[in-house]
């Protein structure tokens, strides 16, 4: 069922790492309901999960007295999902680098920090949006957009041409 106007989920988990499984269930669900494909649920569920376990590790410090905010809207077009945490950390990266995997390996660089941009690679849209009071912490901002199946098919026809 692909909702007829705006739909918003807002949830409030403990900054504990296990809590993002709950935010993955959610965000599951209301990606059922766009009719989303089971590939496209499942990444997802990974792009959710990994970004609040960024939250949950440095934009709160793991603190379990603080609160990370998951606030799912979805329409006819496409599931918007922002993700706030207390910035407890200071600034979020500015940039998303691809990471160095092969440079981890070899042990010439630290192991991590490819949450981000296995994120960007997933979604449609990724990044942090910038606030005007600092105070407001950190917001990361996923965007998914539905595609039509009956698009996918006329393109697929097209290119075969």
């Amino acid at each position: 069922m692909i909702p007829q106007s705006t739909r918003v989920v807002e949830l409030r988990i403990p900054s504990e790492l296990g809590y993002e499984k709950i935010a993955r269930e959610a965000v599951a669900t209301v990606a059922h309901r766009l009719n989303f494909t089971e590939e496209k649920i499942e990444d997802i569920k990974t792009a959710i999960s990994e970004a609040c376990t960024n939250a949950i590790r440095y934009g709160s410090g793991s603190d379990a007295r603080m609160k990370i905010v998951v606030i799912l809207t979805a329409d006819e077009n496409k599931l918007d999902i922002l993700i706030k945490d207390p910035g407890a950390s200071g600034a979020p990266p500015s940039n998303i680098d691809i990471p160095d995997i092969s440079g981890m390996v070899e042990g010439k660089h630290r192991l991590g920090g490819m949450g981000l941009y296995i994120i960007r690679e997933l979604v449609d849209e990724a990044g942090f949006i910038e606030t005007a009071d600092e105070d407001d912490g950190n917001q990361f901002r996923m965007v998914i957009y539905r595609v039509d199946d009956s698009s996918l098919d006329s393109n697929s026809d097209a290119s075969a041409v």
